[in-house]
């Protein structure tokens, strides 16, 4: 999955159990990085497609992914002191972005893109529009789609 993301530009950040969080867009200012997210998202489905036929052909169990992609400011930079010291994204839109890959479960999804996000795609086909949510934090309802 990691590949996927590097593969389209994104900075593995960290693997928290077995999650992954990545960033698009920085260090290094990138116009198109949510659509290079979105590109990153799809190829991990993909690989995960690929992985799961090749666990049904040896009659395992098929595993599942939540993918939340969400587009707003963020602090980037390294945090920590001269013992241990990480690059960081850190800020409303990481919380964010984390209570929408949760959503996948309440919507029987895999992937999941924010409104902010929507608005900055350059295409938006695979994208399907659902009921706003209101999400752990926040007094608003998020405006979330499901991509295919």
């Amino acid at each position: 999955m990691d590949a996927a993301i590097r593969a389209h530009g994104g900075l593995v950040l960290q693997f928290i159990g077995d999650e992954i969080e990545a960033g698009f867009g920085a260090p290094i200012e990138d116009v198109r990085h949510a659509d290079a997210a979105v590109a990153a998202a799809r190829e991990m489905g993909q690989r995960l497609d690929a992985w799961n036929s090749v666990r049904r052909s040896a009659c395992k169990t098929e595993l599942r992914h939540g993918i939340g992609i969400h587009t707003g400011t963020v602090i980037a930079g390294n945090i920590g002191n001269t013992e241990r010291m990480s690059y960081a994204l850190v800020g409303d839109a990481v919380n964010l972005a984390s209570r929408i890959q949760a959503l996948n479960k309440d919507f029987g999804t895999h992937m999941l893109v924010s409104g902010a996000t929507r608005a900055r795609l350059s295409s938006t086909v695979g994208l399907e529009a659902l009921p706003a949510v209101r999400v752990k934090g926040r007094s608003a309802e998020v405006a979330v789609c499901a991509m295919r």
